[in-house]
């Protein structure tokens, strides 16, 4: 059977097909939108992965030269006395020292050959030589409860050690004052050749004694964690040889420099 369609009927049927796809390409853009709409919970994803990011940055390693490392002998025991015992001592400050080695009156300087805009420092007094005693006695002490050998008195380091204390009490507590050379060049300067060198500066109250008030600033050097500079000096395996100058203020505080060479 054949199917003729009028010219009415085949307009109608034309514009029937173009409605049809119409429809379909509606449909097509509509399905279009939804997928961009489904990217953006992705791209949230990654700004919140980046900004984590941001808020937990990489740590930057410190390294310490080898040359400064802090030993970690075995700690031996110095005194049978059941009221002291450093059997299972870590190395830091034990004590107040009471005794032991001490340098001679005569071989602390007053003095070094450095920098000195304000003038020389007085002559040493009777207290600031007890003070640069027990300083002396008090590191080897600590050395010693942590299996480490005693530094070495040096006159010409303590006369070095004194200048910078006294220029200390006038241009402010630094390494650097008074002319911003770094220690071991002003050390260098007293015409010492070395492979290492250290400096501890400490300022204290006088209380409640002046050695009480000098001894609670060493403790606290002593009792430093194992990277603080302080304790790395105390006690270090490459520094062998000591000089401390002492500069007691009118005011009773306590400027103390502790320098330190290979």
């Amino acid at each position: 059977m054949s199917l003729r369609l009028s010219r009415h009927g085949r307009a109608s049927f034309i514009v029937a097909l173009s409605l049809l796809a119409f429809c379909v390409a509606c449909g097509n853009a509509s399905g279009s939108g939804g997928q961009s709409q489904g990217t953006a919970p992705q791209t949230r994803t990654m700004s919140d992965a980046v900004g984590n990011l941001e808020q937990h940055p990489r740590p930057t390693s410190i390294v310490i030269p080898s040359q400064r490392s802090t030993p970690t002998p075995t700690p031996k025991p110095t005194s049978t006395s059941p009221s002291v015992s450093n059997a299972s001592h870590v190395c830091g400050a034990t004590a107040p020292a009471t005794g032991g080695a001490a340098p001679a009156a005569g071989s602390i300087a007053t003095t070094g050959k450095g920098s000195a805009p304000y003038g020389q420092p007085p002559a040493l007094t009777s207290e600031e030589i007890m003070l640069t005693q027990k300083l002396f006695q008090q590191i080897n002490q600590d050395r010693a409860a942590c299996g480490l050998p005693p530094f070495v008195w040096n006159m010409t380091l303590s006369g070095g050690a004194r200048l910078h204390s006294w220029n200390m009490y006038h241009c402010g507590f630094s390494h650097t004052c008074p002319d911003g050379l770094p220690q071991c060049t002003r050390i260098a300067n007293e015409g010492f050749t070395f492979s290492d060198c250290g400096e501890n500066i400490g300022l204290a109250g006088p209380y409640p004694t002046p050695w009480g008030g000098a001894y609670n600033i060493q403790a606290s050097m002593a009792n430093e964690p194992a990277t603080g500079w302080h304790h790395i000096h105390l006690f270090s395996t490459t520094l062998h040889q000591i000089g401390i100058g002492v500069y007691v203020a009118p005011n009773g505080w306590i400027w103390f420099t502790e320098d330190m060479i290979s």
